[in-house]
């Protein structure tokens, strides 16, 4: 890193009385070292103009003379180690900035102003003559008052400073309870610099203040940035108003000052515009609502070939707008007659509405509650039964993708009928088997192997399954299987000899067809079919 160069370039001369430049008092050597023996010699003493203590006269390896602060010397800016030399720099032209004629009539027009103004304690006016000295620290403003109960200080700044030093001050004030106005002269709200943006977001409030000297009394121009609200649009420009001390507000948790709070206001339009937001997107989702289901009455009553189209307009709406969909349709909670809408569906419905009652249980980002019996305990699956106007597969099948479980009402009653009914005896197994899934994706898969999963199941439950064979007629059983199953023999004999029934397959095979049949399969070498994959994971891990 660079090494600083003097990092005190200004010095209050006690013997002469004036502010002295060290660049210019120690240009020449000749003379540089007759200061420093006037030095030495206590003929001539120097002092910090930022915070007053004694300075010594020091020289560097090169020979160059430059101040420091003594080694016990109390915190001063300039005694940081950390500043860069462009921050030194700046740093000591505001410090001589402050010995300007125009800085010294500012504060003074600021102390006598103030002592006119009501709530103001004159004894407590300080015009750059008191030090606030806490813990160690100590600042002197350019003016110092009590007004009320607050401790109020005022910082004229004529040219920039550092972030350093606005932030030294601004800390040490608001560590100890008091409010720091920075007073400024000549800033551009609308080309701002690092002074005019350094300040401005000390606080939310983005206001800037500049002593008013059109009228005779105490005011202040506040420039003030204000938000507004324009065709749901917010915006922002700046204002400038004169005002009186009273007119301030104070802030006790920042101990900042403002007359116009930016940020709140601010805060009020972006919480108005996302109001109008909010119900702008409700109302679009409104109307997108009432069009599908007015396009779902239509498709209902006369265009069916509209459904699709009304399935894909649904699958592209957004999640609030989907949200507001559903609750226009309440089918979780509507009813007819007592019923829940949809078993009202499933027992009213004639054949030609199979498309409708297609698109209500195939479209699941519909809210539909399939598994909701009626009052009398009927379930939706026995509505299914009782309408023979419906095709009963295919709805089935999208209940079973919609989730829903059997109840020990409907096994009950398909067990009483499948009695005298095998299909039904073989429905039941399907829906049981689909019951186990976790994926209810896989159930078109399920119903399309049926028949290879009757013979998982068979070997599973030693009870053939699905197929109207006498019991344990398992050699004719095996046959089938490894003639009409052969493209997944794999999948069926790893479950027979998982579960014991390849032995016996091979004991009641006194004619050696079924090992024919074997040496044939064999032969064939056969690529086994890969469609099953999905669900012998997710019903059989056991034999994997």
């Amino acid at each position: 890193m660079k090494p600083l160069e003097r990092s005190i370039k200004y010095a209050l001369d006690t013997t002469l009385g004036t502010i002295i430049d060290a660049d210019e008092e120690f240009k020449n050597t000749k003379d540089a070292y007759a200061v420093r023996h006037q030095f030495n010699s206590n003929t001539r003493e120097f002092y910090c103009i930022e915070c007053e203590q004694k300075l010594t006269l020091s020289t560097s390896a090169k020979g160059n003379l430059h101040f420091k602060h003594q080694p016990n010397a109390q915190n001063c800016i300039l005694k940081d180690c950390n500043l860069t030399q462009q921050e030194v720099d700046i740093l000591n032209q505001a410090l001589i900035a402050r010995e300007s004629p125009r800085h010294k009539e500012l504060k003074h027009k600021i102390g006598l102003k103030l002592a006119d103004v009501e709530g103001i304690d004159i004894s407590s006016i300080a015009i750059d003559d008191r030090y606030i000295i806490r813990d160690g620290e100590k600042r002197r403003p350019d003016v110092y008052c009590k007004y009320y109960d607050k401790e109020l200080v005022f910082e004229i700044q004529l040219s920039d400073l550092s972030l350093h030093y606005i932030l030294s001050r601004h800390n040490f004030y608001k560590k100890h309870g008091m409010y720091l106005v920075w007073i400024l002269e000549k800033f551009d709200v609308h080309n701002q610099g690092l002074l005019e943006k350094d300040i401005k977001y000390l606080s939310t409030y983005q206001n800037f203040f500049s002593l008013d000297e059109e009228v005779d009394t105490f005011k202040l121009k506040c420039t003030y940035k204000s938000s507004y609200f324009n065709e749901n649009e917010i915006y922002s420009n700046w204002k400038t108003k004169s005002i009186q001390l009273k007119q301030l507000n104070f802030d006790s948790n920042s101990f900042q000052v403002y007359y116009h709070n930016f940020g709140q206001e601010r805060t009020k339009n972006e919480v108005k515009q996302q109001q109008i937001f909010k119900e702008n997107k409700l109302l679009d989702a409104q109307i997108k609502a009432d069009e599908i289901i007015a396009n779902v009455k239509k498709a209902r009553d006369m265009r069916p070939l509209m459904f699709p189209s009304i399935r894909a307009s649904i699958h592209a709406l957004d999640r609030y707008s989907l949200e507001i969909l559903n609750k226009k349709l309440n089918f979780l909670n509507l009813s007819h007659n007592g019923k829940p809408v949809l078993n009202h569906y499933l027992s009213t419905l004639t054949r030609s509405d199979h498309y409708f009652i297609d698109f209500l249980l195939s479209c699941e980002k519909i809210d539909l509650d399939v598994n909701k019996p009626n009052p009398n305990g009927n379930t939706v699956l026995q509505e299914v039964y009782l309408n023979k106007e419906l095709p009963r597969e295919m709805i089935i099948k999208l209940l079973l993708k919609r989730g829903y479980k059997l109840t020990e009402k409907d096994i009950i009653s398909m067990n009483f009928q499948a009695k005298y009914n095998f299909d039904i005896k073989k429905e039941l197994s399907i829906f049981l088997i689909c019951n186990r899934l976790a994926d209810k994706t896989l159930v078109d898969s399920v119903i399309n192997h049926q028949g290879l999963i009757f013979i998982i199941e068979s070997a599973r439950k030693k009870e053939i399954v699905g197929f109207n064979y006498p019991p344990n007629h398992w050699l004719a059983f095996a046959i089938n299987a490894i003639d009409n199953y052969s493209n997944f023999w794999d999948y069926i004999k790893q479950a027979f000899v998982f579960h014991g029934l390849w032995e016996e397959i091979i004991k009641l095979d006194k004619n050696g067809t079924f090992q024919r049949k074997l040496k044939e399969q064999s032969l064939k070498q056969q690529l086994q079919s890969s469609s099953f994959d999905e669900v012998y994971l997710e019903l059989y891990p056991e034999l994997l």
